[in-house]
């Protein structure tokens, strides 16, 4: 049997002020180490013949389990002093959707939010009812100190220093933040998820864009699936995520037309910072940020390519 559609899976880990000078050859290097290792995660789902819900889960947790980006064991510190945590996961075969906002427990909230696809009567739940419910089907939980790192509590001081009450996106110091991933399998599905801890000395019970369906994560097997990073509130006001295949389906854009319209052309105009990634249903691949860099990767079975890249050109290991 011929394969309908050769699979592909992208990721990412953030997009903001990353510069080559400032960011160190340690750090660099294990960033993307860490990319390449949730890269093959979901590869490894799809070579097999799995589902993409499978696959960009698989990829994004081992990203909230790596400590040098902003989502599970790597989060930022809230305004006090805890680590709230948001995902979403959609499936672009049924439109079913998962989400959770504020969790201070679940260990890697993405797994939460594909388990809310099977609950019909619920897509997204947030703070003390979400861990209650977490705990209810048996979903690993942490105490919250779990996710502390020296980083984060040196740039959460930082932070208060310079105001007890602003928010500061992570990606200003360089330590990446909000993670995806959006991925295609064999029989032409698509799904996307999204996990972050938010912004540091964020007012707690805030939430962000990475738990929202249609303004951080989106996915819909007639035209594409799509993952963003960057301000929040920006890319709500914008629905960034459910935009661009708005503009495919009903405006009938490329993929790369309608990312570099919802990017450079909306979320700019309306001063918001940040990116994207996206597949669509034919298995196309892009990336649009308009930021300095962005953390990022794709893997695809149509060109035999894995690749990492956090400026324009690749980075060769």
């Amino acid at each position: 049997m011929t394969n309908k559609i050769p699979f592909a899976l992208c990721i990412h880990g953030g997009a903001g002020v990353i510069t080559p000078e400032n960011l160190s050859q340690t750090d660099k290097k294990k960033i993307k180490e860490d990319l390449m290792l949730a890269l093959t995660a979901g590869e490894a789902v799809l070579a097999e013949g799995g589902n993409a819900v499978d696959a960009v889960t698989a990829a994004v947790v081992v990203l909230e389990n790596s400590i040098h980006f902003n989502a599970g064991k790597g989060a930022v510190y809230s305004r006090k002093g805890k680590h709230l945590l948001e995902a979403s996961i959609m499936d672009g075969a049924t439109l079913e959707a998962g989400a959770v906002a504020n969790s201070m427990k679940i260990k890697n909230p993405v797994v939460f939010a594909k388990s809310l696809l099977e609950n019909k009567d619920l897509i997204m739940i947030s703070g003390e009812a979400a861990d209650n419910l977490a705990q209810q089907t048996n979903h690993e939980l942490v105490e919250n100190d779990y996710f502390d790192t020296d980083f984060r509590k040196e740039q959460f001081l930082e932070a208060k220093k310079i105001s007890e009450t602003a928010s500061f996106l992570d990606h200003t110091n360089l330590k990446m933040g909000t993670v995806g991933a959006v991925a295609i399998d064999r029989k032409g599905n698509i799904a996307a998820a999204t996990s972050t801890g938010g912004m540091t000395n964020k007012l707690d019970g805030r939430i962000g864009d990475s738990a929202i369906i249609g303004a951080g994560t989106y996915a819909n097997n007639k035209t594409c699936g799509v993952s963003c990073t960057g301000v929040g509130e920006y890319f709500i006001r914008a629905t960034v995520a459910s935009m661009v295949s708005n503009l495919m389906e009903f405006g009938n854009m490329s993929l790369e037309q309608a990312t570099e319209t919802t990017i450079k052309g909306h979320l700019t105009q309306l001063g918001g910072e940040g990116g994207l990634i996206a597949i669509d249903k034919d298995g196309n691949i892009n990336f649009s940020y308009n930021s300095e860099g962005m953390y990022r990767g794709y893997v695809s079975e149509k060109n035999s390519e894995k690749k990492v890249f956090i400026w324009d050109l690749e980075e060769k290991n």
